[in-house]
């Protein structure tokens, strides 16, 4: 037994049955083979908005991309789904992208003004990190050309923008939705993965953990 399934089977005694079975059930859905990228959203409405919908289709990480407007959640928005999350925070996009590229991610910037894939016909066949930028300008010009592709929404009227929280939840739904009827795709946690993500969740709900788990390993278990 590892240390992390050691310490989920100890602090899971300080969890109600039901919290487990919603946990067991959250990571089953649980994805790192989509990855989101915020560039520089700095309202708190959309910030949170991102991570709730980050959440709600099973995106475990999202990487927060700092330059001179600091990622600032509504927690009242975001109904405590950051804490179910990931957040990795970087201070400039190139930082950002040579750590996904690293990890075997695509990097697709998601723009309308050029032309790509949309989130039916994007190649699911390798990790994609999606990129996604301001409410006013969308994403930067070296965001763009660190990008592998570029996606685009289809739109049928005369506003050819969506606000970013919507553009985020249209495009991780129709993706979600892609990972879990297609075949091939192998979308789900890892054991390794899935058991750091479990434990950290269990830390995050059972109070004083830390000195549970120090009375855990002074007695020998």
């Amino acid at each position: 037994m590892t240390v992390d399934e050691e310490l989920i089977e100890f602090l899971g005694e300080y969890v109600t049955e039901n919290k487990r079975s919603k946990i067991e059930a959250a990571l089953d859905e649980r994805t790192r083979h989509v990855t989101v990228v915020l560039e520089e959203i700095y309202q708190p409405h959309n910030a949170s908005a991102c991570l709730r919908n980050c959440d709600c289709l099973g995106i475990q990480d999202v990487h927060i991309v700092e330059n001179r407007n600091e990622y600032r959640p509504n927690e009242g928005v975001a109904m405590g789904s950051s804490k179910w999350l990931n957040l990795h925070r970087y201070h400039g996009i190139s930082a950002a992208v040579e750590t996904l590229k690293t990890s075997g991610h695509r990097i697709v910037a998601t723009t309308p003004n050029y032309e790509g894939y949309d989130p039916i016909t994007l190649p699911l066949d390798q990790p994609v990190a999606l990129l996604f930028g301001t409410e006013e300008g969308g994403l930067t010009e070296e965001a763009l050309e660190l990008a592998d592709d570029y996606l685009c929404l289809p739109m049928y009227g005369f506003t050819q923008s969506y606000n970013i929280s919507v553009s985020v939840a249209i495009t991780l739904s129709r993706i979600a939705e892609r990972l879990r009827t297609e075949s091939g795709i192998d979308w789900q946690l890892p054991k390794t993965e899935r058991d750091a993500v479990q434990l950290q969740w269990y830390r995050g709900i059972v109070k004083r953990y830390e000195l549970l788990e120090e009375e855990y390993w002074k007695r020998g278990k």
